[in-house]
């Protein structure tokens, strides 16, 4: 089963891609997920710690399970504002 990532801001310049499709199916939780987008793409791997990931469009925390329905994860940098 395969399921769009997206990348945002820096993310997306440093792998070059706005979006992917990974298998999914060995992960249960967000946090094996970040694992797995850390192993596939090591470019980000330092930057994923300080990222929030949002599945289904709901932000999650690493020890949350995937919902079976999984659409989408996205993958958010950390914010400024001025």
């Amino acid at each position: 089963m395969l399921t769009t990532v997206k990348f945002f801001a820096f993310l997306a310049e440093k792998t070059h891609k706005d979006e992917v499709k990974l298998n999914l199916q060995q992960c249960r939780t967000v946090g094996e997920v970040r694992e797995l987008i850390s192993s596939e793409f090591p470019e980000i791997a330092v930057d994923l710690a300080a990222c929030m990931l949002a599945v289904n469009m709901e932000f999650q925390q690493d020890n949350d399970l995937l919902p079976k329905e999984l659409e989408e994860i996205a993958v958010i940098p950390p914010v400024s504002g001025g």
